[in-house]
């Protein structure tokens, strides 16, 4: 207690004598500022050090929070940085057979990727003035912007600033999610760092340049990357920009829907609502002016300039310009991809076709890839007789009328529509085809996807030439045409008539229904549908067994149907059409090459003397119609088809170059006018018409060279033998080859009786008139019958 007092006493006495010295003190100006001086620096320096403690501390915080935030942040190595920055959603690319672009696929970004050097120096000085002007001097981020968040961070403040540079933008949209998280920003700051040591400033432009958003273009579709932009909104390619356009396209990524010019429905917004575009490029322009990037001059031209009469009306697409090639070339790129990805994770095609779950997966996959990363493919589609063939077929002078008939519940007005394709056979290219008349009316492909009744088009393929394969006919041999019935089955020729003993090459060129019947009956236990299997045409296994399978009793497309014809046309050899010549990624590597592989299917002989009757069928057959109208030299060899009913009627023809075929019919099972025969004359005029585009494509000048494994010999005609004939039987030079069964037979022969159709009408041998003879020219046939008729009226 003693020594408190004591120290209180000792205060107390100091404190009373300063208060005497101060009082003591002569307070002159001098001795007043030195004082005020050496209190202030005193309250400054101690200011300074809590300042300097501040920072560090603040500092030392957002270094460690920073840290804290990246730590589990992988790191790419260049070569997966460089990858993901230019990985992007892009339209793939369709090319016609010679090069010239069909356009980008539908898309969900229209995205064209391009080079730095194929953009306007104008857009690169317009964003770098507005978004960037240090550009060129940062290393990926301004440090005051990390200072700001991180003291936002610290502070809690309920919203932190941006400042984000070029390459920071270009690493969010590429490498990060959109969240506003700090720990979001942090990683975009150290990604940027890394870019900027990974990529130039010129790699990192282009990249930014191709990545960003710029709307909507003229026809309403979302566009990104700066060649989709100036193609969309000016229909300028990106290097062609002039100051103002580019500073309208540099102006947009920062509010890309604010300020396209044009709506979702394409159309072009109001004035009032274009003025939020122009206004942010007037902003555009006065920084690239303030930057020295434009002079005094070109400032005041870029603003008089009128913008809005410079928007395209619209870009050519392939959806709406080639709407049925479009969504063809779609579909078999899917097709294509989907097995070629099931292949990589090894699953086979069989179990890909069997599984459904995985077929969805796959066909979802390459759907997503088709549409989205930038494919090119190149087709085999003849661009200037692709756009002629659907010239003509949009003349309504080939078709019958329109029909009422009951779609989804409702009467509804059907057009008749139209199939065609044109097929090279060595190859199997598809040179071009016809979809449809009306794309908006009918999306049906009515060349490759519609299965409709292939009438006697069948015949040549299930009846004849298996026939003439097994060695049971020959073009001479006899066919009988006389009525049966079968089970309940009677059928009738096209004219209502039967026709007796004809020749086989007769009974072909005019479609003759019941000597076909006859002759197929005697070959089914053979099972002659197996060659409708090697050339890969589907025939549901419960219609194979058919009798009237020759007559079309059963669903084909007509890709299926020119195929087969082509068969013939390539000595017998099936060769696959396909569209897609091949595939390839955005950086140049192929991922599909359509390889040919021919599959043999009938012998050379077989198909040559199946060309030697068919060309008949445009001489006096069915086809008669066609002769003399050719304005070229070409050899055809071609069948006629209608289905059983009237509602389909077809024509496919070959030369030794390709295979041309025609369907015609209504998307419902309408009857029509088909004896008008509106197919052969726009089977006709479509020839001659894509022969004068390409002569040498279309077989002029060729013709088809009878193989050494046919030879013409005197056969029997009634037996099929060229040995001595029955009593009164007539003989004819005829086309054979090895496997033609010649030996001698007489006419009650199992196998003479056989092909007579002695299988479906037990009554045929009482219906064989050795004497009589037999017709190999339907007009003296058909005179023949007038008179029998008469005669037989007369009695």
């Amino acid at each position: 207690m003693s020594k408190f007092n004591f120290n209180s006493s000792r205060w107390k006495n100091q404190f009373n004598e300063s208060r005497q010295h101060i009082k003591s003190v002569k307070w002159t100006p001098y001795v007043l500022f030195n004082s005020i001086y050496k209190v202030l620096a005193n309250i400054v320096m101690i200011m300074l050090v809590a300042g300097v403690l501040l920072a560090s501390l603040l500092g030392g915080f957002g270094v460690g929070y920073f840290a804290a935030l990246v730590k589990d942040e992988p790191v790419p190595t260049k070569k997966e940085l460089t990858h993901s920055l230019h990985s992007m959603n892009q339209s793939s690319t369709v090319y016609f057979a010679s090069g010239e672009s069909l356009g980008s696929l539908n898309a969900d970004v229209q995205r064209t990727t391009i080079k730095y050097d194929q953009v306007s120096p104008h857009v690169v000085d317009a964003l770098i003035s507005t978004e960037d002007e240090n550009f060129y001097h940062h290393n990926g981020i301004v440090p005051k912007a990390f200072i700001r968040a991180s003291a936002q961070e610290f502070l809690g403040s309920a919203s932190t600033s941006g400042g984000s540079t070029l390459t920071q933008q270009l690493v969010k949209n590429q490498l990060l999610s959109n969240e506003t998280s700090f720990e979001r920003k942090a990683k975009e700051m150290l990604l940027s760092f890394r870019v900027e040591k990974t990529l130039t400033k010129k790699q990192i432009l282009e990249a930014y340049l191709n990545v960003v958003s710029f709307g909507r273009n003229t026809n309403g579709k979302n566009i990104a990357g700066i060649e989709a932009a100036a193609q969309g909104v000016f229909g300028k390619k990106a290097k062609d920009l002039n100051i103002a356009q580019s500073a309208y396209l540099a102006g947009m990524p920062q509010n890309p829907y604010t300020y396209t010019p044009f709506k979702i429905t394409g159309q072009v917004k109001n004035d009032e609502d274009l003025q939020y575009g122009f206004a942010r490029q007037k902003y555009v322009l006065e920084r690239m002016k303030a930057e020295n990037k434009i002079s005094e001059k070109e400032y005041n031209e870029a603003i008089k300039f009128d913008l809005k009469k410079s928007f395209i009306d619209k870009v050519s697409v392939p959806d709406v310009e080639y709407p049925f090639l479009t969504k063809e070339i779609e579909n078999r790129a899917v097709q294509i991809l989907k097995y070629e990805f099931a292949k990589k994770d090894k699953v086979s095609k069989q179990e890909l076709d069997e599984t459904p779950i995985l077929n969805e997966k796959y066909t979802a996959m390459a759907d997503d890839e088709v549409r989205n990363s930038g494919y090119t493919i190149q087709t085999t589609i003849n661009k200037p007789i692709f756009d002629k063939m659907n010239e003509i077929k949009s003349n309504p002078y080939y078709y019958s009328y329109d029909r009422q008939a009951d779609v989804d519940g409702q009467m509804t007005n059907l057009q008749q529509e139209v199939g065609v394709m044109l097929k090279e056979n060595t190859t199997g290219k598809i040179i071009a085809f016809v979809g449809g008349r009306d794309y908006e009316k009918s999306q049906n492909n009515h060349a490759t996807q519609t299965k409709r009744s292939p009438g006697s088009t069948m015949k040549p393929l299930v009846a004849y030439a298996p026939a003439i394969e097994y060695g049971v006919t020959t073009p001479e041999s006899m066919l009988l045409d006389k009525r049966f019935s079968v089970n309940g089955y009677s059928p009738e020729n096209y004219a209502r008539a039967e026709f007796g003993q004809v020749t086989t090459r007769l009974a072909l060129m005019n479609s003759l229904n019941l000597s076909t019947l006859r002759l197929y009956s005697g070959i089914q236990d053979r099972k002659p549908w197996e060659f409708l299997d090697k050339m890969h045409i589907d025939i549901p296994e419960n219609q194979k067994p058919n009798l009237s399978l020759p007559l079309g009793a059963t669903d084909m497309t007509l890709e299926d149907n020119v195929n087969g014809f082509s068969t013939f046309a390539n000595n017998g050899d099936y060769q696959e059409s396909y569209m897609i010549e091949s595939i390839k990624k955005s950086n140049g590597e192929v991922i599909y090459k359509h390889e040919a592989k021919p599959e043999p299917v009938f012998s050379d002989a077989t198909s040559y003397i199946m060309t030697d009757m068919l060309r008949g069928v445009l001489d006096t057959g069915s086809a008669y119609q066609l002769k003399g109208t050719f304005q070229y030299n070409q050899d055809w060899a071609g069948k006629t088809g209608t289905a059983e009913n009237g509602t389909d009627s077809l024509f496919i023809a070959y030369n030794p170059k390709v295979t041309l075929g025609i369907w015609m019919g209504y998307d419902k099972l309408i009857p029509f006018d088909e004896e008008n025969h509106y197919q052969l004359k726009l089977w006709r005029d479509i020839n001659n018409s894509i022969t004068a585009i390409n002569p040498g494509q279309m077989g002029v000048n060729q013709t088809f060279s009878q193989p050494a494994s046919v030879q013409k010999t005197k056969i029997c005609q009634i037996t099929n033998s060229n040995g001595s004939c029955s009593s009164g039987e007539s003989s004819a030079d005829s086309l054979v080859w090895k496997q033609s069964d010649l030996s001698s037979k007489t006419i009650d022969d199992s196998r003479v009786l056989g092909r007579l159709g002695i299988n479906i009408d037990g009554g045929t041998r009482s219906k064989i008139n050795p004497k009589q003879n037999i017709a190999d020219n339907i007009i003296e046939l058909k005179e023949q019958n007038k008179k029998t008729d008469n005669k037989q009226n007369a009695q």
